[in-house]
């Protein structure tokens, strides 16, 4: 019981519901317990540029320890998109990787494809499918999903993150459609991944979002509030879909 509501006990009736209706106000509320909004009482993020020149981005954080929880499954033929820094970082038996981009610029790409076009990649070709930050920028993720679960071979497993509270990405702006729950997540993953065992995870809360809008950077946070978890503040969604095998 609150001190508040101790010392209403003691009070005439009347007295007491009239102190219970102030206790309840809002904007009681708003001057007993006031928000310290500091430096970030502003319109405009600290940093334009992800909280990169402050050091690391705080999503990165999330991104890369979901990567490590599962680098047992980034194995025999990997497919990544864009780039092969995740599969270096924490692949395990790796034998192959190919990279897929739609951008024929990209040096490194091995596809040059679209992964929402039904069919642009090898079936059953691969045993690890790494997605990372990729489904918001695609104009159909359920058929982006599907496509990329046909390139698994069986037994396979497709890796996937997606940003849930995330501000639009200035550099691809006209192609940043998507935002995921982590329950949108587990539905668009069983309706394109059929048969697959589906898990579902979130990582994030209010402070790291916050901080996470306005470019701040992961050094400028503590481990536990990086490591605390808000089911209802996400800023990042994962999911592990792994392919049935033969039998």
């Amino acid at each position: 019981m609150t001190p508040a509501a101790k010392l209403a006990r003691r009070l005439p009736p009347p007295l007491e519901r009239l102190l219970q209706r102030a206790y309840r106000s809002p904007r009681l509320r708003r001057t007993v317990r006031p928000v310290r909004w500091g430096s970030l009482r502003r319109v405009e993020p600290v940093s334009r540029g992800w909280g990169s020149a402050r050091g690391t981005v705080i999503d990165r954080y999330y991104i890369e320890r979901f990567f490590d929880e599962h680098r047992q499954l980034i194995r025999g033929r990997v497919l990544e998109v864009r780039d092969p820094q995740y599969t270096h970082t924490f692949g395990t038996g790796v034998t192959a990787i190919d990279i897929v981009d739609i951008d024929p610029r990209n040096e490194q790409a091995t596809i040059v494809a679209d992964i929402s076009d039904p069919g642009s990649l090898p079936a059953e070709a691969f045993d690890c499918a790494v997605v990372p930050q990729t489904l918001q920028y695609v104009p159909d993720p359920m058929v982006a999903t599907a496509n990329l679960w046909r390139s698994l071979a069986p037994g396979g497993a497709l890796l996937v993150t997606v940003p849930s509270i995330a501000r639009v990405d200035p550099a691809f702006s006209a192609d940043d459609r998507w935002r995921f729950t982590a329950v949108g997540l587990a539905e668009l993953a069983r309706r394109a991944c059929p048969h697959g065992e589906v898990s579902v995870r979130a990582y994030g809360n209010p402070l790291v979002a916050v901080a996470f809008l306005h470019g701040l950077a992961r050094e400028e946070l503590r481990q536990q509030e990086l490591d605390a978890t808000h089911e209802h503040f996400p800023i990042v969604a994962s999911a592990v879909v792994k392919k049935p095998p033969f039998g």
